[in-house]
């Protein structure tokens, strides 16, 4: 007999039915098992129902799978998993933790430490994943700094990156500083405030470095003192050397670039956060090569794109996309030199590839 033949003959034993499912939430206020725990919301992450916990609070150093991570209670670092409850909520990201989050953990069963609960983020470092469904990527959380960091030469500077940590700087409320690595490579120092001039006019803070010559070391320190600080930029942009150099003991892999095509490898391969010998904390994150925005900025780019707050106040619509409208008076600040056109060009390109 064909296999199609032997479908026709199949037969269902039992009745179909439609079923009516109670409220989303009634079955959030019960604590009996149900089958629907992926539909649970979120706003009940928090209930504990365990009886006998004990749960002190302590931040999320590292994270060393999707379902463990490193932990900083007060007076020690300890290992934990994430308890099965938290695995039942739908989440937009590709992880439940992120570094810097946090946390409060049951000791009650040590050395068999669980989070419990992920308490309210100050804000967040996100980036997405590419491809038709855009899941969230957490770099980091409760932070204050982002160091984008960037080099002259090897790999070469790349000012399109630049805006895209920018506009997530902007989005998730984080001071940006600007670092140029690898400014021993520069021959002629006008060429460098000539790329930099841009974003200075933006009022955002830039520093030369340069972990050969130890050339503006210690201004970037000064900056770090007190503050939970994320390092991301270009893969070979030489973070690990400036940390190395910052706190020296740390002993971070570093790699040379590629001579063939100028690009880094990934030698942090993972995010972790480490404190500073001079207070406050490092975020060390994954060098990348390309940050990958959510399609649902395009609407909200014209007034994310970092300097474009000056002039869109002034657009004669509303909802100007800043590319051919009448009366857009950014466009006519770019024509009137009032702001760069490399600042506008790479707007374009951004909005053109989200």
């Amino acid at each position: 007999m064909r296999q199609r033949d032997k479908k026709r003959n199949i037969r269902y034993r039992g009745r179909l039915r439609n079923v009516s499912l109670p409220d989303v939430d009634i079955l959030d206020s019960e604590r009996e098992f149900t089958d629907y725990k992926t539909d649970r919301k979120s706003s009940k992450r928090d209930d504990i129902y365990k009886a006998d916990a004990i749960l002190e609070e302590g931040r999320v150093m590292e994270i060393m799978s999707n379902y463990h991570c490193r932990v900083q209670l007060e007076n020690e670092l300890i290992s934990a998993s994430i308890s099965g409850r938290l695995k039942q909520f739908k989440s937009r990201a590709t992880g439940i933790l992120a570094v810097g989050d946090y946390v409060q953990v049951d000791v009650a069963q040590k050395p068999d430490y669980r989070v419990e609960n992920i308490l309210p983020r100050t804000n967040s470092l996100i980036r997405y994943s590419g491809g038709s469904f855009q899941k969230e990527i957490p770099l980091a959380a409760n932070i204050d700094r982002l160091i984008i960091t960037v080099s002259w030469r090897k790999p070469i500077f790349k000012a399109g990156l630049i805006d895209r940590y920018l506009i997530l700087a902007n989005l998730h409320k984080v001071t940006p500083i600007l670092v140029m690595n690898k400014v021993d490579l520069c021959e002629y120092r006008e060429d460098i405030d000539e790329e930099l001039s841009q974003y200075k006019q933006l009022g955002i803070k830039t520093i030369l470095t340069s972990a050969v010559t130890l050339e503006g070391i210690e201004e970037l320190k000064e900056e770090l003192k007190g503050q939970d600080s994320v390092f991301s930029g270009h893969s070979g942009a030489g973070k690990s050397s400036l940390i190395n150099v910052l706190m020296p003991g740390l002993e971070l892999l570093t790699a040379p670039v590629s001579e063939f095509n100028e690009k880094g490898k990934h030698t942090t391969t993972q995010a972790i956060m480490i404190p500073w010998d001079f207070g406050g904390h490092l975020i060390d994150t994954p060098g990348i090569k390309t940050i990958n925005l959510h399609r649902d900025l395009k609407e909200l780019l014209p007034r994310l794109f970092p300097g474009f707050d000056r002039f869109y106040p002034n657009c004669r619509f509303r909802d100007c996309s800043h590319t051919h409208e009448e009366g857009c008076a950014v466009i006519a600040a770019v024509e009137n030199d009032e702001l760069h056109i490399e600042r506008y060009d790479s707007y374009l390109w951004i909005l053109d590839n989200i």
